[in-house]
């Protein structure tokens, strides 16, 4: 990847809407993580419609992931190559659409899809730079890690980041971790808005850029 050749495009970025978070038989299942199928697919079309890039990460562990108990906090899920880290079923990922797969090596926890790379090896900070990206609307599993630690990272770097609340959904492992989460990222800069707010245009109208 070279430096940015143009500005102003914008990232439709679905963090880990996978079998594992996603499904009732996961590994590591979020209530109602099925449910974000339906509006993420109209996030992306819209994408497609307007020219956007499409990004996606996923975990794709080892089986022996330091992440999982006894060693980490969380049951076995998203072992490269298994139904459990695939995407969820009916879930519409472009064939241009960039992939990164994190929490690849035994001792990697993988909760930034910043530190998840493409099978090229390519990571999303490479992307955005290149493609001149200004604008990221962020949806998928968990608001209270994942997609927590992708929006506070994308906003760090100075990137305008829209979190698209009713395309996600969140753990809960402890009452009141969504709100914190949804708090800790406001504070930061990100903004909250709906599916239908993002197709009809409204973050272009009504919301600061």
């Amino acid at each position: 990847m070279i430096n940015k050749p143009a500005t102003g495009i914008t990232m439709v970025f679905g963090v880990d809407p996978q079998n594992c978070f996603g499904h009732p038989n996961g590994g590591l299942y979020v209530k109602g993580g099925e449910k974000v199928v339906e509006p993420g697919n109209k996030l992306i079309a819209y994408g497609l419609e307007n020219d956007y890039l499409i990004g996606f990460s996923c975990d794709w562990h080892p089986n022996n992931s330091d992440h999982f108990k006894p060693i980490g906090p969380w049951p076995r899920h998203g072992v490269a190559g298994t139904w459990d880290a695939e995407f969820l079923s009916g879930l519409n990922v472009p064939a241009t659409s960039y992939i990164f797969r994190k929490g690849t090596k035994k001792h990697e926890h993988g909760y930034d899809p910043f530190e998840g790379k493409t099978d090229d090896g390519i990571g999303i900070e490479n992307v955005l730079v290149h493609f001149g990206v200004e604008k990221i609307f962020a949806w998928g599993i968990a608001i209270d890690y994942c997609v927590k630690a992708f929006v506070l990272h994308a906003l760090k770097l100075g990137y305008k980041v829209y979190l698209v609340i009713d395309a996600s959904r969140s753990v809960n492992a402890n009452l009141g971790d969504e709100q914190k989460a949804i708090e800790e990222m406001e504070a930061t800069g990100v903004k909250l808005i709906t599916t239908e707010e993002v197709l009809n245009g409204k973050f272009q109208t009504t919301l600061a850029d």
